[in-house]
């Protein structure tokens, strides 16, 4: 039996996140991902999550105060822009950072029109052998002619694809 788009998708985050490191949720609607990667970071670690509505930062709170991750996470009421440097810390990298914009985390509505460039504020900011996840229920055009430009000397992709969710997988080399 093949595994979820999502299930995979944690399987890597467990086999690539460790304790301490720092983690990125793009995206964070219902909380599942941010959550998910408050419990690999270890209380030494953190996530940035980002948010764009109150609504959604409001149930993620709730959901990392009732799961005790709450210390773990700075959760963010904004997207990805031109102060995440600053957010990150001018010296720090990420080891993972997920924009799931599928069904399964009420997100595939809410892709912003410069999604793009919030994906390339963050790719240059992993680390080595870090993992960029980017999920859709339906695949943009653009993103195709994205993945296309990335250099093959710098960075491996990978794709999962299912009827339910795709899975793009680019990491850092």
């Amino acid at each position: 039996m093949l595994p979820t788009t999502h299930n995979l998708v944690h399987q890597l985050i467990e086999q690539t996140v460790h304790v301490g490191d720092t983690t990125i949720d793009g995206t964070t609607a219902n909380g599942i991902n941010t959550r998910f990667l408050a419990t690999r970071v270890g209380p030494t670690g953190r996530v940035l999550s980002y948010t764009a509505t109150k609504d959604n930062a409001n149930a993620a709170a709730a959901s990392l105060f009732m799961s005790g991750l709450s210390e773990r996470v700075t959760l963010l009421g904004k997207t990805i822009d031109r102060q995440f440097v600053t957010e990150l810390g001018p010296q720090s990298q990420a080891r993972i950072a997920i924009f799931d914009y599928s069904q399964a985390a009420q997100n595939a509505a809410d892709r912003p029109v410069d999604y793009l460039d919030q994906i390339d504020r963050v790719l240059p900011r992993l680390t080595h052998g870090g993992l960029l996840i980017v999920l859709f229920s339906e695949t943009p055009a653009d993103w195709q002619t994205y993945q296309k430009s990335l250099l093959k000397a710098d960075y491996q992709q990978a794709a999962y694809l299912t009827e339910a969710a795709q899975a793009y997988l680019i990491e850092r080399i």
